[in-house]
């Protein structure tokens, strides 16, 4: 599973920038989530006018337990 982050700059500078983690996510391939990245860059004038997108990565998800829960059926003779 992956999750999207886009790293935002401030019009006119690169020191003054914030990292977006999108809430969606995650997504289950890479392409799935570099197509959020790219939809949060077109969505970000409406939200941070002053902002740009610089960067987007799509990283894999660390530190949470995956599970899969399934019943074991024994079948009875």
């Amino acid at each position: 599973m992956f999750e999207a982050f886009v790293l935002v700059c401030l019009m006119g500078t690169t020191n003054i920038c914030h990292t977006l983690e999108d809430l969606e996510g995650p997504y289950k391939t890479e392409k799935q989530c570099v197509q959020r990245a790219y939809e949060i860059a077109v969505e970000l004038p409406s939200y941070m006018p002053n902002f740009y997108a610089l960067k987007y990565k799509c990283m894999v998800e660390e530190g949470k337990l995956k599970t899969k829960w399934q019943k074991s059926v024994k079948e009875v003779d």
